[in-house]
């Protein structure tokens, strides 16, 4: 009934480990069908779950969308929004302690080592490259790259004077993504899951959507949630996205809720 899973990471695929369980591996390799990883995330921050899942020569969607890339890390697509906006936040970042990071492509970059940095790198198992804002602004200038996402990690009074000032000027160019009250991600405006997929159905498989199952548990997964055949929310997920599933687990991504739907719903 259903040809591919298309999955999001944090808080659906991941255990408390913030790796995958033997059990969400397994179930995985009994249903047998094809698997698209769709994050926020860096591409980097995706290769070993791809690894775990033995389908690191397949399509993934990084930064929501972001980034498209195919078999083999051929690029699909790419959305970014210029250098302007980043020279926005640090002008606001010059008076807060925020941590402000840069990603671009497959780089990431911040300015220090702090507490919101060594906690991305226990989540993603990636490092950045440390250095000022003004070095990173300079190095995309001269690669003449845009930008896939700025990520702000700080207290919650500090993010919302961000959104703030970046809001009325920004609005319409970005999209200011608030995960917790305490991150804020910014992200081209006009992205999300579901087109990044329809791109991957396009290229490289000869269905469409509605033979898709897909997993999530926050804001930036409801398109996807809504555009798919079958779409699952995790126990933990919004109130908003569980509203728009198929099918809510009564277990949360820490208990393989996505181990126990495809197990349900599919072999």
């Amino acid at each position: 009934m259903y040809k591919l899973f298309c999955s999001d990471i944090d808080g659906t695929l991941l255990n408390q480990e913030r790796s995958l369980s033997d059990a969400t591996v397994s179930a995985f390799a009994k249903a047998q069908l094809p698997i698209v990883l769709a994050s926020s995330r860096m591409p980097s921050a995706m290769h070993y779950l791809q690894d775990l899942l033995s389908i690191s020569d397949q399509p993934l969607i990084a930064y929501n969308g972001g980034l498209i890339l195919g078999s083999q890390q051929k690029l699909l697509q790419s959305h970014t929004f210029g250098l302007d906006i980043l020279k926005a936040v640090m002008v606001h970042h010059q008076d807060s302690s925020y941590n402000l990071s840069i990603y671009s492509h497959d780089h990431w970059f911040t300015d220090r080592e702090d507490y919101w940095s060594l906690r991305e790198i226990n989540n993603t198992r990636v490092k950045p490259t440390y250095q000022p804002a003004t070095e990173s602004l300079q190095f995309l200038k001269e690669k003449a790259k845009n930008i896939h996402k700025l990520m702000c990690m700080g207290e919650a009074k500090q993010i919302d004077s961000l959104v703030a000032y970046l809001q009325p000027k920004y609005e319409t160019v970005v999209h200011l993504y608030r995960s917790k009250d305490t991150y804020l991600e910014i992200t081209p405006k006009h992205i999300d899951k579901a087109k990044a997929l329809e791109v991957v159905l396009e290229t490289y498989f000869d269905f469409g959507m509605d033979s898709v199952m897909a997993f999530g548990d926050n804001h930036n997964d409801e398109a996807l949630l809504r555009e798919v055949g079958f779409g699952v929310a995790v126990g933990n997920a919004t109130h908003r996205l569980k509203a728009i599933a198929n099918f809510v687990s009564s277990v949360s991504h820490k208990e393989d809720a996505v181990a126990k739907a495809i197990l349900q719903w599919t072999v």
